[in-house]
């Protein structure tokens, strides 16, 4: 039988075994972000020659976040320059399996004369009245301004490769056990355990993705979507005045790339994912 001194020990190998560099991020609620700076929501850069993206019905998407990569720390996974931008749809789902109801587009250059008054003649303000408009803010055009910090990440047991990777970690530690399923052949306590010792970050770059439902990647597949741009997670306050994100039921929301074509800057095909209680 596997008891909780053996599965101490699986926890530490996967700690060990399953760790990456990640970009925390903490949010600060400010309406008056920049149009250049690093936020969660507010008005987005859009430059004099372009358009605003817009979902399968040609209406406008809503900024979710932008990341100015210059105010990054250093790091392998985002462009030295320039902006990161995550749009969604302003439905009940926000674009939710619908790939033309999102995107992330990657913004090299940056006209600095652009100004928040030119970008507002034609990005539409969320209608804070409607109830056919929706936002993960709980009011629509909050945003939030955004600091850094570089940690470590380790993997989540709601990623769709960390069932695997227990399992063998103690069919390899202890394979006279007869161990064929974790849910089965675990003590209720034990598996219990395993599980919630990897519960993963909160707002993040980069790092081992949380779900409250399930990954919706391959697990079979270690080379798709195998990179989180992105990890915006609820957040919400007793202070009724503050204000919050809020994703379905206290949920979490993720981006995913391929590393190779995040090596091309190439974003035309990211996964989008949120999902809650």
């Amino acid at each position: 039988m596997i008891t909780h001194d053996n599965i101490n020990e699986v926890i530490e190998i996967i700690r060990n075994s399953n760790t990456r560099e990640y970009i925390r991020i903490f949010t600060e609620a400010n309406d008056n972000t920049g149009i250049f700076s690093s936020k969660f929501g507010g008005v987005p850069y859009v430059a004099n020659d372009d358009i605003i993206p817009v979902d399968s019905d040609n209406n406008q998407l809503a900024l979710l976040s932008q990341i100015n990569c210059g105010e990054l720390p250093e790091n392998d996974l985002y462009p030295k320059v320039g902006l990161l931008q995550f749009w969604i749809a302003r439905n009940s789902n926000f674009g939710l399996d619908n790939r033309d109801s999102y995107c992330v587009k990657y913004i090299a250059n940056i006209d600095e004369s652009v100004s928040e008054k030119d970008i507002l003649e034609k990005y539409d303000i969320l209608d804070e009245n409607s109830n056919d408009v929706h936002s993960p803010f709980k009011s629509k055009n909050a945003s939030f301004s955004l600091t850094f910090e570089k940690g470590m990440s380790t993997i989540t047991s709601t990623d769709c490769h960390f069932e695997d990777i227990a399992l063998k970690t103690i069919q390899d530690l202890f394979p006279n056990e007869e161990i064929s399923d974790l849910y089965d052949d675990l003590d209720n306590d034990v598996y219990s355990t395993l599980f919630k010792s990897f519960e993963g970050v909160q707002h993040a770059i980069g790092a081992y993705p949380t779900f409250t439902q399930w990954d919706p990647r391959n697990p079979d597949d270690t080379d798709t979507y195998n990179v989180m741009l992105l990890q915006i997670e609820s957040m919400y306050s007793t202070d009724s005045n503050e204000n919050e994100i809020m994703w379905g039921d206290s949920g979490v929301a993720n981006f995913f790339i391929d590393s190779e074509k995040l090596e091309k800057l190439d974003f035309n095909d990211v996964l989008f994912n949120w999902d809650s209680f």
